[in-house]
């Protein structure tokens, strides 16, 4: 079964356009300390000149390029060059080196370079470039931070936004080729989205990343979905809807739950789309349903629906369902 490449890039760009701060302030604490955070931090283009004039490659881009002031007042105006690296580059090294220096050379303001080592191998570490000619030496060490050697627990503990990005993209990594553990892990970070205690405009930026990351086949993505809409509708206290995401054309299954004839937003015509979703979710993993089991699922409270969705994932005959009921109902 195809699963669809995770979009690491477009996620972690809109991670660092909303979530600066908290970036830095997580993965390089001196830069953050460093930075007067008081005056204007200021996004400059990332279309950098052709490094080589000779070498018809078009622009080279960084990630992030931002114009800051710095609290100590020594040469106010520097710039920070935020890479982010997902996979082994031979050449990151060289590359690293030649956006600094190509940077310095236009602005004549001093360049911090730092690298977040976002793929999946602990042995690969670049941090350096250079060379020594009839010594004449040029030289250059940046920071970076491996996301494999962070703490998963304090991770999970932190309410650092940038912690929960990280932690999707450690999941994405840790479930490839595992859709039905990547299904799981995403429904189980979206009920963290709620629960955390973000606020709504962050739930909404987080749930995009979400599904930046951790993408699955359309078959998975579809129960993920299912599922992750009763979470919604159950978690969010909040007075704005979070995500919306049958007006992003996700839940087919929901919408249809409520083309029976019922208004959605009504206690009625909700119940009786968690019902008819649940028993979508059923049958296509067990085929036909029934009678018993049917009614069974119908009497279910709206609380009961919600929990028999996140158990059916686990799943693996209908007797573990008949267990269930025989347990919960």
């Amino acid at each position: 079964m195809h699963q669809p490449a995770a979009n690491f890039d477009g996620a972690w760009k809109e991670a660092l356009e909303h979530y600066l701060p908290d970036c830095l302030a997580l993965l390089f604490p001196e830069a953050y300390e460093g930075i007067d955070w008081t005056k204007p931090v200021k996004d400059e283009p990332l279309a950098l000149l052709q490094i080589n004039p000779e070498v018809g490659k078009g622009n080279q881009y960084v990630d992030k390029l931002l114009r800051v002031t710095r609290r100590d007042g020594e040469q106010t105006i520097v710039f920070v060059h935020i890479e982010i690296q997902a996979q082994y580059e031979e050449e990151f090294t060289e590359r690293m080196f030649c956006y600094n220096t190509r940077l310095f050379n236009r602005t004549r303001r001093p360049v911090a370079s730092l690298a977040i080592l976002a793929d999946k191998d602990p042995t690969w570490r670049p941090d350096t470039f250079g060379y020594t000619i009839w010594s004449s030496t040029t030289f250059l060490r940046f920071p970076t931070i491996k996301l494999l050697d962070l703490d998963a627990a304090l991770l999970e503990a932190s309410s650092n936004l940038i912690a929960m990005v990280i932690l999707i993209h450690r999941d994405a990594q840790a479930t490839q080729g595992k859709p039905q553990e990547r299904m799981q892990r995403k429904i189980a970070r979206f009920r963290a989205l709620f629960r955390k205690g973000y606020q709504a405009e962050d739930v909404r930026r987080l749930y995009r990343i979400l599904e930046h990351i951790l993408r699955l086949p359309d078959s998975f993505q579809e129960e993920a979905h299912a599922t992750m809409r009763q979470i919604e509708q159950e978690e969010n206290t909040m007075s704005l809807p979070m995500i919306g995401l049958e007006k992003e054309g996700f839940l087919r299954g929901h919408a249809e739950g409520h083309a029976e004839g019922h208004a959605e937003g009504h206690a009625e015509g909700h119940a009786e789309g968690q019902q008819q979703l649940v028993l979508r979710l059923l049958k296509r993993k067990f085929g036909d349903l029934s009678a018993a089991f049917e009614t069974a699922v119908l009497a279910l409270t709206p609380p009961l629906l919600l929990s028999l969705s996140e158990a059916l994932l686990d799943f693996t005959t209908s007797a573990d369902l008949d267990a269930w009921l025989h347990e919960h109902a």
